[in-house]
């Protein structure tokens, strides 16, 4: 076996080890100023705060306050208005409300790309 064939073995190889490792975890990763453009471009400003931990306070009367993202990753556990609990807020957590929405925030999972997803969660981790 030539070496190049055997370098190329060796690499197809230790494919599954690296997809394992940290380095492998980083990609797929999103670009948080990227995410900073979707979250203002997709409109999400105008419900949730990212410079004060204040909720802001919707239009209708029987809208509940949207949450700030400011910090939302190191939130403790709590209630929100509707009664979902959340222990820990994940990046999974975060993908099924933005993408299928919930009984305040509309989905937005036939609008975002699985890139923009990602820039918009890493934008948030950001804050």
């Amino acid at each position: 076996m030539s070496l190049l064939k055997g370098s190329v073995l060796v690499a197809l190889l230790s494919l599954p080890v690296f997809m394992n490792s940290s380095a492998a975890q980083q990609i797929g990763k999103g670009d948080p100023a990227q995410g900073k453009l979707v979250f203002r471009e997709y409109g999400c400003w105008r419900c949730h705060n990212t410079d004060s931990p204040a909720a802001k306070r919707l239009r209708g009367e029987n809208d509940a306050p949207a949450p700030s993202m400011l910090g939302i990753f190191q939130r403790p556990p709590h209630e929100l208005a509707d009664g979902t609990k959340h222990e820990k807020h994940t990046d999974e957590m975060f993908r099924l409300i933005i993408t299928e929405g919930t009984k305040f925030m509309a989905p937005r999972g036939a609008i975002l790309s699985q890139k923009e997803l990602n820039d918009l969660l890493a934008y948030l981790h950001s804050l």
